[in-house]
């Protein structure tokens, strides 16, 4: 077996652990040049170290799986820059997602331990919403409804505030209807008793102000039993983060 080596000195020149390395062959990602029938033992050669490297680097910026093996596959430079050009895309907006949460955070450990949010109930007028309706997964609750409402505002003409509406209880994927106030509605919000607060500040911030909602709904005797919405009264390509407003309020049994 001239120019092979074994799994265990093939990792150490590619600075992988031999479980990575494994992991990568099952994935078919870095199949072995010769496999010993016997004992099942892997060998590599030397000139793997450049594709072992590749998906190293690739897997350290938490690219997909997916993703590595378009790279490895692609014919030509033309086809690799095309894929890394869209992965350079969306590392960028995931380093700016990161850092919204950074500030967020950064801004809720220096206000004062318990915000006050001003809470009224109130009976409503049916409202109707023309938009759209999609599934949200829970684990990328602000990306998902974010996607929604972009869809939402291309897919109508309506006018007025932008409004996402949820179900009270979330499991780990539910329906949000994005849209806005419409005579000619997909979705028609119920009317009666609401409960009502208004949060200003970014959004990843939201539960503060529904848990104020909540325990002011359940402190005054007044069961909550959806659906939840959300109306953004200000523009978040123009509005700074922590100068963002959003109504949130909850449909309470009558």
């Amino acid at each position: 077996m001239d120019g092979l080596m074994p799994i265990g000195a093939f990792a150490r020149l590619a600075r992988l652990t031999v479980k990575a390395v494994r992991h990568y062959d099952a994935e078919g990602l870095l199949v072995p040049a010769h496999v010993d029938a016997r004992s099942g033992y892997r060998y590599y050669r030397a000139d793997q170290v450049r594709t072992a490297t590749t998906i190293a680097l690739l897997r350290g910026l938490d690219v997909p799986l997916a993703v590595v093996r378009e790279v490895l596959d692609a014919p030509d430079g033309d086809a690799v820059t095309t894929v890394l050009s869209r992965e350079r895309a969306r590392l960028r907006h995931e380093l700016a997602r990161r850092e919204e949460v950074l500030r967020s955070l950064d801004g809720l450990l220096r206000r004062p331990e318990r915000v006050r949010y001003a809470v009224a109930v109130a009976d409503r007028a049916p409202q109707g919403l023309a938009g759209v309706t999609g599934p949200v997964r829970a684990a990328a609750l602000d990306e998902d409804t974010g996607a929604l409402c972009r869809r939402a505002l291309a897919a109508t003409t309506a006018r007025g505030p932008l409004v996402a509406v949820f179900p009270l209880d979330l499991v780990d994927e539910f329906p949000v209807t994005a849209g806005l106030p419409s005579e000619a509605p997909d979705v028609v919000l119920p009317g009666g008793p609401w409960a009502t607060t208004l949060h200003v500040g970014p959004y990843p911030e939201l539960p503060l102000a529904y848990s104020a909602l909540l325990e002011h709904v359940r402190e005054r005797g007044h069961e909550a039993v959806g659906p939840v919405s959300e109306t953004y009264l200000t523009d978040p390509s123009t509005a700074a983060p922590d100068e963002l407003v959003t109504r949130i309020a909850v449909a309470l049994r009558e």
